[in-house]
Order: C-alpha cells, then sequence, then structure tokens
C-alpha cells in the first residue's frame, strides 16, 4: 500500500482501471451515470490528493473526490 501511496502516477491508473473494468458492462442511463460518478471521483481524488500538504492535503483530496463525483455524473447524464 505504501508503494502506492508514494507513486501517485500508478494510484491513478490503478483507479481508473479498477473503476472502468467494474463498471464496464453496465449500459442502461443510471449505470452510465453510476461509471461516470465513480470514475469522476477516483479522478477527483487524484487531482485534489496533489494539491496541499498534511491536512489541506486531505482536504483538497475531499473536494477533489465530491467535485469528480458531481461532474462525472452530470457528464454521463448528457451523453
Amino acid at each position: 500500500m505504501k508503494f502506492l501511496i508514494e507513486n501517485r502516477k500508478l494510484s491513478i491508473g490503478v483507479l481508473v482501471l479498477t473503476s472502468s473494468l467494474l463498471l464496464g458492462c453496465s449500459n442502461s442511463a443510471s449505470d452510465k451515470k453510476l461509471r461516470g460518478q465513480v470514475i469522476g471521483g477516483a479522478t477527483g481524488l487524484a487531482v485534489g490528493s496533489l494539491f496541499g500538504s498534511g491536512s489541506g492535503k486531505v482536504a483538497a483530496a475531499g473536494v477533489g473526490a465530491v467535485l469528480g463525483t458531481v461532474v462525472g455524473g452530470k457528464v454521463a447524464e448528457k451523453n
């Protein structure tokens, strides 16, 4: 686990790949929205974790995850 934390690019790749594999077989509109939310949340978490330090890093990661979830769901609804 420490290895993944220290290698952010690898962590981001693992998150996106896992999310895609878990949600890749769904076709309904609600499944597409969920897929968008999961991928958006994981991406937002990864990007948010690049900012700040200490507890600010945790807060930035949390805000990124929430915003990514909302935006990912909205984008998936429109497509």
